[in-house]
């Protein structure tokens, strides 16, 4: 049978057939997924998207019970994976792009541990064992779903579904009308629901586009408040430097906080994502994020969660020769591992990355990083600095529920714009967010290595995780006459007997500038005052603004 899917604003032909040898299988039916052109209506050919010496047509096999279940299980998948093989070969224009959506039930399932390891201390041991049994129900209820579909209208009918499943399956089965109170069954999948909700779209950073309420109620203030002050976004950052310097998962906590990689992109890095570019200021390094560790596979796949999430990360120089010399070693005792995962360990004397072992390493990671932020000096920390008190005891349960892999990203988003001094654009680019207002162009896009060093020098000048700001150095007389990147302090060597003139840009008002050296005399030629512009549009206000003319009482 052969029938055409519309999914993402691209259509793709769906071949199915029961292939004799699969007919004792659990998957006896077999479909071949083709994407279309847009533009001719044609099947693509292999020559068209993998650049590869055939002209068959694409055909991507996936199983499945019968053409229902592929269509709804499996389609989407294949589907995404081959939409962003049509962006990299330039095969859809920029106005079709079209962001990758995650399923609830496969999110749900990959943040089951992590979700009990946050919330099983406030419930008794039986009580777990049933919400386990109730979370597994909940996880096939979700399926269909999306996250980024998540508006309050779909919610409501997810609520009013699991009540109805409970109410058809229960001993006593009842019919369950809209508005009424919710089965047993169905009341404990809703709190699940309600605190799973929470933390896929807080914790996690799942684009859900709305607050989620109790059943049949509407967001408390107090939710609401806490969604925005206390969230840990900011740890400190010599606190932070401790508990990583403490623990064998330094290297992995350090990736995290200096990057801002989230915990699947980490999981899907290879070592060969590790690059060095030589520059006016020595070897400078940087990750190329191209792929994320699949959400039940514990395999690599080059589908990212969207699809600026392909992008170029700087790192610290401090991390890059660690990360370098550590694949070095590897390599020394085990051969060539630069496709291999990052992620991977070694056992019985082999380097091994297949899906059993990086489940493991994964899930020790995720286990892990919550305790070690959960630190008693950093909790300590977080709750000084908090803006509001209001509820001491909701607000520390609520502290500890982002205190998740994911507090390491947002701490890095935080810095992004606190302290690197990125612009927007920039920092979009960062962290893998997508800029709506941004019109981008479709096919191979990228920065060049230029572009890179200055990114990586725009670390190297600000304060991270492992060092202070740096200086830019140059020698006078060379090839460069101005800095590539604003930097707050400039060494320069200047040969013996010379003069040179210094003009220095300050890019924030009442900034300071000094000039000093060894055996160097320095004066100063010309400064230009910054004024305050009559026309309203100064970076700093006319006093006239906010000068008190004339006070008088009220209702004089």
């Amino acid at each position: 049978m052969t029938k055409t899917v519309d999914y993402g604003g691209v259509s793709f032909r769906v071949r199915t057939a029961y292939p004799r040898g699969r007919k004792a299988s659990k998957a006896p039916c077999r479909a071949l997924i083709s994407p279309i052109n847009p533009e001719t209506g044609e099947v693509i050919t292999k020559r068209q998207l993998f650049a590869s010496e055939s002209d068959c047509p694409v055909d991507k096999p996936v199983y499945g019970a019968n053409p229902a279940d592929i269509e709804e299980h499996h389609f989407p998948a294949i589907a995404n994976e081959l939409i962003q093989a049509m962006y990299q070969a330039g095969l859809l224009a920029a106005g079709n792009r079209y962001e990758p959506t995650h399923d609830l039930g496969d999110a749900a399932e990959s943040y089951k541990e992590m979700f009990f390891s946050i919330h099983q201390q406030q419930w008794a041991e039986r009580t777990i064992d049933d919400y386990r049994r109730q979370y597994d129900i909940l996880v096939t209820e979700l399926r269909g779903t999306t996250a980024e579909s998540l508006t309050p209208e779909i919610y409501r009918a997810l609520q009013e579904r699991i009540c109805r499943n409970a109410a058809g399956t229960a001993r006593k089965k009842s019919d369950w009308v809209a508005g009424a109170e919710a089965p047993p069954s169905a009341a404990k999948r809703l709190n699940l629901l309600y605190l799973l909700i929470w933390d896929l779209k807080t914790t996690e950073g799942y684009n859900i586009p709305l607050v989620p309420t109790r059943y049949a109620g509407k967001p408390s203030r107090q939710d609401l408040l806490l969604s925005y002050i206390d969230s840990a976004r900011s740890i400190p950052r010599h606190l932070l430097k401790q508990v990583c310097d403490e623990t064998i998962l330094s290297g992995q906590v350090g990736i995290l906080a200096d990057t801002g990689l989230r915990i699947s992109e980490y999981g899907g890095l290879l070592f060969c994502s590790i690059a060095r570019l030589e520059g006016s200021q020595g070897a400078m390094y940087y990750l190329r994020v191209t792929g994320q560790l699949g959400v039940s596979s514990n395999t690599r796949t080059e589908i990212p969660k969207t699809t600026s999430s392909y992008r170029v990360v700087p790192m610290s120089v401090e991390l890059g020769e660690i990360l370098m010399q550590r694949q070095q070693e590897l390599e020394r005792d085990y051969g060539n591992v630069s496709l291999m995962l990052m992620c991977g360990s070694v056992q019985a004397g082999e380097y091994c990355t297949d899906a059993k072992t990086v489940s493991g390493t994964m899930n020790n990671i995720t286990e892990q990083i919550p305790e070690l932020l959960r630190d008693p000096r950093i909790l300590e920390a977080l709750k000084k600095n908090r803006p509001y008190r209001f509820d001491e005891v909701c607000q520390d349960n609520y502290l500890l529920s982002m205190l998740t892999c994911h507090a390491l990203r947002r701490n890095f988003c935080t810095w992004i714009y606190c302290e690197s001094g990125m612009d927007t654009k920039q920092a979009y680019q960062q962290m893998g967010h997508a800029d709506k207002s941004e019109q981008r162009r479709s096919g191979a896009i990228g920065a060049t290595p230029g572009e890179i060093y200055r990114m990586c020098i725009g670390k190297h000048v600000s304060r991270t995780l492992y060092h202070d700001p740096h200086p830019l150095r140059y020698q006078a007389g060379e090839k460069f006459s101005e800095t590539e990147v604003p930097a707050c302090a400039i060494e320069l060597t200047l040969p013996a007997n010379s003069k040179w003139q210094l003009i220095v840009a300050e890019t924030e008002p009442m900034a300071h500038t000094s000039c000093r050296g060894d055996n160097v005399s320095v004066s100063q030629k010309w400064q230009e005052d910054i004024r305050c512009r009559s026309d309203g549009y100064a970076l700093l206000a006319d006093p006239s603004v906010y000068t008190i003319r004339e006070k008088k009482k009220l209702f004089a």
